[in-house]
């Protein structure tokens, strides 16, 4: 079963929802199941239905954790992102690898069990990574490669020294959830391919200072798109 992770503007599924509530280890989680032509998939909005929760407080822990309590064997995931190099306003693009190096969030807080360090050579699963490319194909969606997203805290948005920085890491996009969820997805085992919007150009590359509204507005355009997707993915993982 597909579990979808919706970022901003993208706050439910079309179909046949049914909300649902989960408790963890970490917290209880609002989820919704949404069944798509007789499959069903798991469908948690990261901000919240409202987006009222910033990046900065999302349980990120309690939600990868409900995924898992659900019976979720592959997640996409969708992220606004702002963009350093290589991409414009608009572009769909599929994660490769990201920077996480501000991020420390693990489901390993102790070693009693034995020590765990995760491998993330391949942090995105390349099945899911082609099925989706295929999904979008047939739907006529344009979809980049080879997005790079490092992960700050937010909710502010990044300074040009640090763009300028993560620029000579080698980040092509930024991002404020992305490296939470892929290090927590992995921890886990599960499978996961990650479709970013590049919603405007990350500060210092921009001329113009940078507005919540202006992501908002781009992530809106690309809401069909992302739906589109997701019920795609939800056809061809269950």
């Amino acid at each position: 079963m597909l579990g979808i992770i919706g970022g901003s503007g993208f706050y439910t599924l079309e179909g046949k929802i049914r909300n649902c509530k989960v408790k963890t280890p970490y917290g209880g989680v609002a989820a919704q199941k949404a069944e798509v032509d007789g499959n069903e998939s798991v469908f948690i909005p990261r901000h919240g239905k409202e987006h009222s929760v910033p990046p900065h407080r999302i349980n990120y822990r309690a939600n990868i954790y409900a995924l898992k309590e659900l019976g979720v064997s592959a997640v996409m995931a969708t992220y606004a992102t702002g963009i350093i190099s290589k991409y414009k306003p608009g572009d769909l693009i599929l994660l490769d690898d990201f920077i996480g190096f501000f991020t420390p969030i693990t489901f390993f807080d102790d070693f009693r069990m034995g020590i765990k360090h995760t491998d993330v050579s391949r942090p995105y699963d390349k099945e899911l990574q082609d099925l989706l490319l295929g999904v979008a194909k047939t739907q006529k969606i344009k979809i980049s490669k080879g997005g790079i997203a490092a992960t700050t805290p937010g909710p502010r948005f990044e300074t040009k020294a640090e763009v300028k920085a993560l620029k000579g890491m080698g980040a092509n996009l930024v991002s404020m959830t992305n490296a939470y969820e892929a290090s927590l997805l992995n921890e886990l085992g599960i499978p996961s391919a990650a479709v970013a919007v590049g919603t405007n150009y990350a500060c210092g590359i921009s001329k113009k200072p940078l507005s919540a509204e202006e992501v908002m507005v781009c992530m809106k355009k690309a809401e069909g798109s992302l739906a589109g997707l997701a019920s795609g993915m939800i056809r061809e993982v269950y």
